[in-house]
């Protein structure tokens, strides 16, 4: 069980370069993302190194990521926030998420701040007894106080994003966007899973009470369950791997004048004048003009998806990713007969100059794109 731990912890840390990494096309939930799995990867690196006893070799590796440990719910409730609104904007609310993260502060603080034998002791205690751990206390709270608290905070953050999160939902349900639609119930589903019962197992030790521990194959379950779910969040981005850029959103409504009519405003979380002067730069690099130059290679030089590469197309031009590759490579095209290009070569060397694999597929993707053959065309021109 231990090795699992740390490939999760592996796992989780490329994860988090990953989303760091990555130029997004909504920088603000994918940074959001990446701080979560940052998070869980420490977290994880840690548990491997308690339940394998690795403690006393790593003493540094103790008491300092609690506060970081009592910061989880500050990414996931703006992951969520970000995701939903597509921007970030700062409320003197949100500090409520951080009560956590400032009194597991205080407390590590607290513990540095005394002479390190007492370190030393919370070190030697936590290897020799760690089914009492929990209990150690450390300033305000103990840690299993830390622990109720922080997955208590997690429960009630995902608790208040409810109704916005329906919203969404259903937003996403009549856009038929199904990747983002999956990926959002999912995860949101497995951080209240991991929150119910992370907040049980601690609750039910500050309580004293046994309505987990009551038989060992209903505690084996519950543990089964967590590790469960742990590993699902662990790995859930390999099923969708576009959350490592972001996703394309739908058309969003606004009002330009009081008394004007409301037109539609494409959002993507990407600025269109940003991708439009990208695909130009494209454009004058000549990669279209290669054969295989596909969609695929066009998202992955604009470092976005494939879907909202297609996305923007169809939505900000009204093209398909193949008819606006044609119309600029017949663009080309038009633009070498004007200059004499076929009064010194061949119709054959044309069509390769602009892309394509022979003259039959440039004559007719000329004559689609132009109303006319290109006999005509150099007539007239």
């Amino acid at each position: 069980m231990q090795n699992i731990f740390l490939v999760l912890g592996v796992f989780g840390m490329v994860l988090a370069i990953s989303f760091f990494a990555r130029k997004s096309v909504n920088r603000y939930s994918t940074f959001f993302l990446g701080a979560f799995y940052a998070i869980f990867s420490i977290y994880t690196f840690q548990t491997y190194v308690i339940e394998s006893g690795l403690l006393l070799k790593f003493k540094w590796f103790y008491v300092w990521p609690l506060p970081l440990y009592n910061l989880i719910a500050v990414p996931i409730f703006f992951y969520f926030l970000t995701l939903i609104k597509d921007e970030f904007v700062w409320r003197w609310r949100y500090l409520l998420v951080f009560i956590p993260f400032i009194i597991g502060f205080v407390d590590v603080v607290n513990v540095y701040a005394k002479p390190q034998e007492v370190y030393d002791v919370i070190i030697e205690n936590a290897y020799a007894k760690p089914e009492e751990r929990l209990d150690v206390q450390y300033g305000l709270f103990n840690i299993n106080q830390h622990y109720a608290m922080r997955f208590l905070w997690q429960f009630l953050a995902l608790i208040s994003l409810l109704p916005l999160l329906l919203d969404f939902i259903r937003n996403l349900l009549k856009e038929k966007d199904r990747k983002l639609l999956i990926w959002v119930i999912s995860l949101y589903v497995l951080f209240i899973l991991m929150s119910l019962l992370a907040t049980m197992f601690a609750f039910e030790k500050l309580l004293k009470i046994d309505f987990l521990r009551s038989s060992g194959p209903i505690l084996q379950t519950v543990n089964f369950v967590f590790y469960v779910v742990l590993f699902a969040i662990g790995i859930m981005p390999i099923y969708f791997p576009s959350i490592l850029y972001g996703y394309p959103r739908s058309k969003k409504t606004r009002t330009v004048l009081s008394t004007a009519p409301k037109q539609e405003e494409l959002k993507f979380g990407l600025d269109v004048d940003v991708l439009l002067s990208q695909l130009n730069g494209i454009k004058e690099s000549g990669a279209f003009y290669e054969q295989d130059f596909d969609l695929t290679s066009c998202a992955k030089a604009l470092e976005i998806p494939t879907h909202h590469l297609s996305y923007f197309l169809n939505q900000q031009l009204g093209l398909s990713f193949s008819a606006y590759r044609n119309n600029v490579r017949i663009e080309k095209g038009k633009k070498l007969i004007i200059l004499g290009y076929l009064e010194r070569n061949t119709m054959e060397a044309l069509a390769q100059q602009c892309g394509f694999a022979n003259r039959s597929s440039f004559s007719k993707t000329f004559k689609k794109v132009t109303t006319m053959n290109v006999t005509e065309f150099s007539s007239n021109s």
